[in-house]
């Protein structure tokens, strides 16, 4: 009775993932909300898809203080509200100004959600199966994205703004979470295995771990919101078959979070450099693409490589610096956040450069070059 309650519980806490990965579902339809708000600049426009993740810091930031009220459960049930309802506001008032504003309340649900998913993961298991949860709370994401991608791509026949329906998904996940999730007061979720909480000056390979996420997040950003403008400029396909990078990008996410724990426990340390070359070949693939499959391609080993470094860098934070707490933890969601909000303006760097989508994608090829160069030196163990 208690292992099925228990796998109840992991279900419920997986179940979180599809709402917080259904972020990028309406990634896809930038060119076509570009068209609908012809005033108004390209760059602006991908906000809608970017301005979430800066939100998403003021979420990861303000969950602690939440949870010390509230508890955990409570701040993970007040995230998917805000996911739900600002998620499916834009049905019903397609004005760009309101579209943006939920966007930012759908961040913020999307950091609480993050962060109270990895505090209770942290709480709640230990060991093989804590790794293992991690790995597949990258897996159910997958899922959840490639579905709501999918889903959303479809009801673009309806109109754009009717892609937002797909978010009608958080108040079912509300429900599950409500009943099966149990309650963990602020205070209960200190990762098991630490005598106290450190408090005082982070350390500064912390502060490494957390650049290190924004670097990658914002190069690997660069795909998720640039492959339907390639598709579309290139004469590859419409907006509905560009929305299916997308859908690709959540597969290999899924594929990636299935793996990872087997992955993180064989190459140890050289998971990352691992998940770096796998998005190197992605870019390539994108950078020389002549058709549809390639970019395709691409997005699906982008998606694996990037739920292979995420959930390792998170862990990391947590095995290395786990006497900080949820500080640790946060302190990388919060670079890992950072990083997606500021691509568009690496976009704008790139032009500098070259205004070709494909040269961009090989330019960001060659900086996770760097990166996994980086992932293979010696480096002084954590404190």
């Amino acid at each position: 009775m208690k292992r099925n309650q228990n796998l109840i519980v992991k279900i419920a806490l997986l179940s979180t993932c599809l709402v917080s990965a259904s972020l990028n579902a309406v990634t896809g339809m930038v060119p076509e909300m570009a068209k609908a708000f012809s005033n108004v600049s390209l760059s602006t426009v991908e906000m809608i898809a970017t301005i979430p993740s800066l939100f998403q810091m003021v979420g990861v930031l303000g969950e602690q203080t939440l949870a010390r009220r509230i508890g955990h459960k409570g701040a993970m049930l007040l995230a998917l509200l805000f996911c739900a309802v600002g998620g499916i506001i834009p049905v019903f008032l397609p004005l760009f100004p309101v579209i943006l504003v939920t966007r930012c309340f759908y961040g913020v649900g999307c950091g609480l959600l993050m962060s109270s998913l990895l505090t209770l993961t942290i709480a709640l298991f230990t060991g093989e199966t804590r790794s293992a949860m991690i790995g597949f709370s990258g897996g159910v994401s997958g899922v959840g994205s490639a579905l709501s991608t999918f889903a959303a791509g479809q009801l673009l026949a309806f109109g754009w703004n009717v892609s937002f329906s797909v978010y009608f998904l958080g108040f079912a996940v509300i429900a599950l979470v409500a009943v099966f999730v149990p309650k963990v007061s602020g205070g209960q979720a200190a990762p098991a295995g630490s005598a106290g909480k450190q408090t005082g000056r982070l350390p500064l390979g912390l502060w490494g771990l957390g650049l290190l996420m924004f670097v990658a997040v914002m190069l690997a950003t660069v795909y998720v919101i640039k492959a339907s403008t390639l598709i579309t400029d290139a004469g590859f396909g419409t907006a509905r078959e560009g929305s299916l990078a997308i859908t690709f990008l959540s597969l290999g996410s899924f594929a990636a979070g299935f793996t990872y724990g087997k992955l993180r426990v064989k190459l140890g340390r050289l998971t990352l450099a691992l998940a770096f070359v796998i998005c190197i070949a992605g870019f390539l693939l994108g950078g020389f693409s002549n058709g549809l499959f390639s970019v395709w391609a691409g997005a699906f080993l982008l998606g694996y490589g990037y739920l292979i470094f995420m959930p390792y860098l998170q862990e990391q934070a947590s095995r290395s610096y786990g006497a900080y707490g949820e500080t640790a933890t946060n302190l990388v969601l919060v670079f890992q956040s950072v990083g997606a909000f500021v691509t568009p303006w690496l976009g704008d760097l790139f032009n500098l450069v070259s205004r070709d989508l494909k040269a961009q994608f090989l330019i960001t090829a060659l900086c996770f070059a760097l990166l996994a160069i980086g992932a293979v030196l010696p480096r002084k163990k954590a404190g």
